[in-house]
């Protein structure tokens, strides 16, 4: 009888050390993307906490209903922790580039790197969008049914299921139609002037950011960019055009799960671009798409490197160079503790903001008389990538011009000439040019039944 008792006796002591196992390698997900994602929305988009906790976070993870929350408001830190007490992560926001997740920093050193800043916003004008963020309800074309399409959009706020991971929780359509806005429904406590988050939206910022780069140092993206790490092996040989097009062959495990890049990157990595130049090869440069954050990041460190290397002369080419131009005063885009900006991830804008920069690519790159991006780069930037799959992906943009059947596109009933800039949770900005149409679509929303190609039709009947 004592063999059995001892190890009977051994197995508690077995799960609880499991257990610890387990919520230690989850804590950089399981207490970071709280932290992280309250601190933003907090200070970012000016909300409530425990209102995302429970309707915007818990429905994500299991995990996260183990998590316990505090917000410093003078500090502007947010800090979670699993079960109240155990393994903390820490979020401190900086005015001008947002919240950044704690790692090997602590906020004095955050602050110090942030000296100087935010600068100045774009003051718009007292007119129409998109030179200022007035619209006319007034001047709308004869042939679209108003009434109509906002009932349509009103039914997107219309909650209908209990279980919460079945919500919409829609934050704000914008629609624009003949480059004029003509229909803009919010959330309440969300307004005109919200920054919200675009999640992996936030890649084509970052490629137009490159393109940026070219326009105004000549950065040739068909060269290699000259990291020292990949001196000397077959990394060295990796095109920025190649990072663009997700066609490196870095290896990167783009799951959201314990142990993979993707969350090692975003919840435990200093440099996320520094993690994700780091790994090998798991193919040969441009001979196969692979969806990486991990690439967009390694751009967001070129855009770093290249633009003077602080966090400081970042914001100063992205805000003087793009951002003031268009008149995005809402833009931000926040860091790692490297300085650079997270590429893949974490840029909050306006919906307004946000179609201002779609209708930059649908008007070819120009803005306002001024070639803002180069010539030919809006085209490069909406030319299917041979090896992905249907041809649905561009520079860092999603496309239905792939040249497979209309089944086999991104959004099959759309017309072929669409293009998205999309995140997770539903984040999506369409651009029609055919049916001079752009939709911007902010929610956070987990219901796999819900679709924007539904949403884009019924708009599209009703004009």
């Amino acid at each position: 009888m004592k063999k059995p008792l001892k190890y009977t006796a051994a197995i508690p002591a077995v799960l609880l050390a499991a257990t610890f196992y387990f919520a230690n390698e989850s804590a950089p997900v399981a207490t970071g993307y709280p932290a992280k994602y309250l601190c933003s929305h907090t200070f970012n988009s000016g909300q409530d906490a425990d209102e995302a906790m429970e309707y915007f976070v818990r429905p994500v993870n299991p995990i996260f209903s183990l998590v316990r929350h505090e917000v410093d408001y003078e500090k502007k830190v947010v800090t979670v922790r699993l079960f109240g007490w155990f393994l903390p992560s820490t979020a401190v926001y900086r005015e001008g580039c947002g919240c950044t997740l704690l790692v090997d920093k602590d906020r004095e050193a955050l602050m110090v790197q942030a000296q100087g800043l935010p600068f100045e916003r774009p003051v718009l004008k007292d007119t129409l969008w998109p030179v200022g963020n007035q619209v006319d309800l007034q001047g709308i074309p004869d042939n679209v049914d108003i009434d109509k399409l906002n009932e349509r959009l009103r039914r997107e706020f219309q909650e209908t299921a209990d279980n919460p991971k079945e919500r919409l929780n829609t934050l704000a359509i914008v629609v624009a139609y003949q480059d004029r806005i003509i229909a803009e429904h919010y959330r309440p406590g969300i307004t005109d002037t919200t920054p919200l988050l675009s999640w992996s939206a936030s890649k084509s910022i970052t490629s137009a950011l490159v393109g940026r780069l070219v326009q105004t140092q000549g950065l040739d993206i068909h060269q290699p960019p000259g990291f020292p790490a990949w001196a000397g092996d077959d990394r060295s040989a990796i095109t920025v055009d190649q990072l663009l097009r997700m066609e490196s062959g870095l290896a990167f495990d783009e799951r959201y799960a314990p142990l993979s890049d993707a969350v090692e990157m975003l919840y435990n990595s200093p440099d996320m671009g520094g993690y994700a130049l780091s790994q090998p090869l798991a193919a040969e440069p441009g001979t196969q798409w692979s969806y990486s954050s991990g690439t967009t990041n390694i751009l967001a460190k070129i855009l770093l490197e290249k633009t003077g290397g602080s966090l400081r002369s970042l914001e100063q080419f992205a805000h003087n160079e793009f951002f003031q131009k268009l008149g995005m005063r809402t833009a931000i885009f926040e860091h790692g503790e490297s300085g650079a900006f997270v590429g893949s991830s974490y840029f909050y804008a306006s919906p307004k903001d946000w179609l201002r920069f779609a209708l930059l690519y649908k008007n070819k790159g120009v803005w306002n008389g001024e070639q803002v991006l180069p010539e030919g780069w809006v085209d490069y930037s909406l030319r299917p990538t041979p090896h992905a799959p249907g041809g649905r992906y561009g520079a860092q943009i999603w496309l239905n011009a792939g040249g497979a059947g209309p089944e086999e596109r991104l959004l099959p009933r759309l017309p072929e000439d669409a293009f998205a800039f999309q995140g997770y949770q539903d984040q999506w900005i369409v651009v029609i040019p055919s049916r001079n149409l752009m939709v911007a679509r902010f929610g956070v929303t987990n219901a796999p039944v819900w679709s924007v190609e539904e949403l884009i039709l019924d708009i599209l009947e009703a004009l």
